[in-house]
């Protein structure tokens, strides 16, 4: 099931992009998001507890993804493709048409996700992201028209 995601849930949510994010949000980042009216924060509920969440920005016509994870228990599932399908359903009604992103470049899995789901590399951040050795990597940008 997804829904929402409510305070009582960023504990989880901080767990779950710690597990797998080299920059995760802090409990206060999410509360943040959770309370905005322009982020929408939504959890994939599964029998054992939140298996992965999304959380995206719409502004105007545009909406950019800040975060997607799943549980590392739960991956290879679907999560993250029913996450993305919720987003995908919310844009046109909104009057979204345009959908964007930034990935690490190292991150292969997921830009194949996102290529899957008609994304495109639109360009790139040089040293965009921090690495836990010191060391820097580029954001790929990619968008897809809704």
């Amino acid at each position: 099931m997804i829904r929402p995601a409510t305070s009582a849930d960023c504990a989880a949510l901080v767990q779950i992009d710690g597990a797998g994010n080299p920059s995760p949000w802090s409990a206060k980042q999410f509360q943040a998001a959770v309370e905005s009216r322009s982020e929408t924060v939504l959890v994939y509920e599964t029998d054992g507890g939140i298996g992965g969440f999304i959380v995206w920005q719409s502004v105007c016509d545009e909406s950019e993804l800040h975060l997607i994870a799943t549980a590392p228990d739960c991956r290879r599932q679907g999560i993250a493709a029913a996450l993305l399908a919720q987003w995908f359903q919310t844009a046109s009604p909104q009057g979204i048409t345009r959908l964007f992103l930034e990935v690490r470049a190292g991150n292969q899995a997921a830009q194949a996700l996102y290529r899957k789901y008609g994304f495109a590399e639109s360009g790139r951040r040089k040293g965009y992201y921090s690495l836990p050795d010191g060391g820097r990597e580029d954001a790929v940008l990619m968008d897809k028209a809704v």
